[in-house]
């Protein structure tokens, strides 16, 4: 059996109801969740589900959509085609989860009670758009228990009672709330906050993930701070900490359209998200193009001003494409403000705000900044240099009066088209001291008249891409000063070359940014020197340190493929020699056609996952039959594979 077939067997034994019989009045449920969820994200258009759900802790999670991830779990057959992405509605599951935990207790005599408990999207009748319904889930089930009788279950969000038959059978289940396209009615559920593996228990989670379904583990995250499920009555006291946990942790910021304005031939789009979000303007047809927005750096305002080609839209559908899966927002067009009593204004380079108080202080421009205000009864105006406007100016007096306009746009050049975002690059990680020690060390004597000598050492003998290892000339003798430059190898930094102890650092190899293959080689020596200089100002003869660079090692599955048409799948692995840790940040695959007789070209990117497999996956895929590639990674690996037509 496959680990995700594995995965979704275990799942199939928490999810199948059982036939208990009628139950008495005291099956329900006695203690309820006071931590719950506090918020849901916008819907994502690709599917029709919220992007994410947020709790109490600020830990959002998504759903997990991957057919071939063993973080994922679906039931058997639930996805129609296991081998191809899952896509809506065609290759899209029944039932998948924001989270999913489940625990059991064997009871005396071979019964059992099972708890699952979970955040569910699923669908009223079948996978269609406009069936979409999510629900918090807590359900118990027992076979074979004490008969007629009442247990009492705990578990990590509150207690529950349950009446057994003359067959020791019983069950609670508590779904709340399937409203198809109400997705906040599942904030008012028992789950919440969401479970994690604690992390005072080895193994850690998986970067990125609550916890991993393919083994149990110990959790944390109950608002009862009662991680364990547990019975007791009918002679029963039994309890475990052990629990199957599955949810994917989202890194989505989601989007909030906040207005578009119709301005003579011009649509001005206003947006707010995260910083450093990716959105865009969804192009309709002829009418205007695809138009990414541009945002002032920290301010997650996010602004564009579009070029018609006729008549205006009803409404505009903004994207963040940073997300995956891709998130939306959509906001009808409205006319120009004709309101002139204050003045809100921005000419593409700059807004202007001017306003009218009869109070004496300064007045405030929210998340702008301040008008003096000198005179008072008389118009005061100012203007800063921005890129993305706000959508409406909010001006307060120190009193706390307080007005608002929407901002009208008075120019500025049309938004440029069809550039693609910029991916922002690994996060190198923090800079590591290795070196030096505690103690005190006493020199031997040295001859203060001896010429200088160098001498050069590194922490370790190897770095990998995107790590940094010191470099230490301290033991050189007679030295005042230090000089450290590379001879040969990949180019590397030095953080200071005239320290004694100097850190390197390599940067990573290949960049999703990249739109070609690297010509050097990702792995390789580098060779530094060491010259101090003593007090009388004469070189020492140089030192040499030598540190090998280590690149990862990349596969190309022989089961890419690529059906003109159709889809294309090209997938492998990534692994680093001598490290079994999770790579933070995970290592960026960039994948190219290399197919005879034309030019190489770019296919796209991926992440390596917590597995060390990556994939990248189309539909349809390019035009032009794929048959061969090479791809190369972020640390240094560089690899090439067939390409298969099945």
């Amino acid at each position: 059996m496959s680990t995700r077939k594995a995965v979704a067997a275990v799942a199939a034994i928490l999810l199948i109801g059982t036939g208990a019989g009628a139950s008495l009045a005291a099956t329900q449920v006695t203690v309820k969740n006071p931590g719950k969820l506090i918020a849901v994200g916008p819907v994502n258009t690709e599917h029709g589900f919220p992007a994410w759900y947020e709790d109490s802790t600020k830990t959002r999670v998504e759903l997990c959509l991957d057919a071939l991830n063993p973080l994922c779990g679906f039931l058997p057959g639930d996805v129609p085609d296991e081998t191809a992405p899952i896509s809506f509605p065609d290759n899209f599951p029944e039932e998948a989860f924001y989270m999913l935990a489940g625990s059991g207790l064997d009871l005396p005599g071979g019964g059992r009670a099972v708890l699952v408990l979970g955040l569910e999207a699923a669908f009223a009748n079948t996978v269609t758009d406009g069936d979409q319904v999510v629900f918090g889930r807590q359900r118990i089930v027992v076979k074979g228990g004490p008969a007629n009788t009442t247990l009492e279950f705990k578990h990590p969000y509150g207690t529950i009672t349950i009446d057994t038959d003359g067959s020791g059978d019983g069950k609670l289940v508590e779904d709340i709330s399937p409203a198809i396209g109400n997705f906040s009615t599942a904030l008012k559920s028992n789950i919440g906050p969401f479970l994690k593996w604690d992390p005072a228990v080895a193994p850690v989670a998986p970067e990125g993930y609550l916890g991993d379904p393919n083994q149990e583990h110990a959790v944390t995250g109950s608002p009862m701070n009662y991680n364990k499920f547990s019975v007791t009555g009918g002679g029963l006291n039994l309890e475990t900490d052990q629990f199957g946990l599955q949810g994917k942790i989202s890194t989505n910021r989601g989007v909030s359209a906040d207005g578009a304005i119709q301005n003579g031939d011009m649509i001005d789009v206003f947006a707010s998200s995260g910083p450093e979000a990716q959105l865009q303007v969804d192009g309709q047809g002829s009418t205007f193009e695809t138009t990414p927005m541009v945002s002032d750096p920290g301010s997650g305002r996010y602004y564009a001003r579009i070029k018609l080609n006729g008549s205006a839209p009803e409404s505009v559908k903004i994207t963040n494409i940073g997300d995956k899966p891709a998130s939306s927002s959509t906001v009808k067009v409205a006319k120009p403000s004709t309101i002139s009593v204050t003045k809100a204004s921005f000419d593409g380079t700059a807004l202007t705000v001017a306003a009218v108080s009869s109070e004496t202080g300064a007045l405030t421009v929210t998340d702008i900044g301040t008008l003096d205000n000198a005179t008072p009864g008389t118009q005061t105006e100012k203007s800063w240099p921005i890129k993305a406007p706000p959508s409406t100016v909010t001006v307060k007096t120190a009193t706390g009066g307080s007005a608002s306009l929407p901002v009208t746009i008075s120019g500025g050049d049309v938004t440029p088209v069809g550039l693609d975002p910029i991916t922002a690059q690994p996060d190198p990680g923090p800079v590591t001291d290795t070196g030096g020690g505690t103690g005190t060390v006493t020199p031997p004597p040295v001859d203060p008249n001896a010429p200088a000598t160098a001498t050069a050492t590194a922490a370790s003998p190897s770095l990998n891409r995107g790590g940094t290892v010191q470099l230490d000339g301290s033991a050189s003798t007679g030295a005042v000063s230090y000089k450290w430059r590379q001879v040969s190898g990949p180019a590397v930094t030095l953080s200071n070359n005239t320290a004694a102890k100097p850190v390197v650092s390599i940067p990573f190899y290949a960049k999703s940014t990249d739109t070609a293959p690297l010509n050097e080689k990702g792995d390789g020596s580098v060779k530094i020197e060491l010259i101090v200089t003593d007090k009388n100002g004469a070189d020492s003869a140089p030192a040499t340190v030598d540190v090998a660079i280590q690149a990862d090692t990349v596969t190309v599955d022989a089961g890419s493929r690529h059906r003109i048409g159709k889809d294309m799948r090209i997938s492998g692995t990534s692994t680093l020699g001598g490290s079994t840790a999770l790579l933070i940040p995970a290592t960026t695959v960039v994948i190219y056609d290399t197919t005879p007789g034309r030019a190489v070209t770019k296919l796209g990117t991926a992440q390596v996952d917590t597995l060390g497999a990556w994939s990248l996956q189309a539909k349809p895929g390019p035009n032009r039959q794929v048959s061969s590639v090479m791809v190369q990674t972020s640390r240094g690996g560089t690899a090439t594979g067939a390409v298969t037509t099945r």
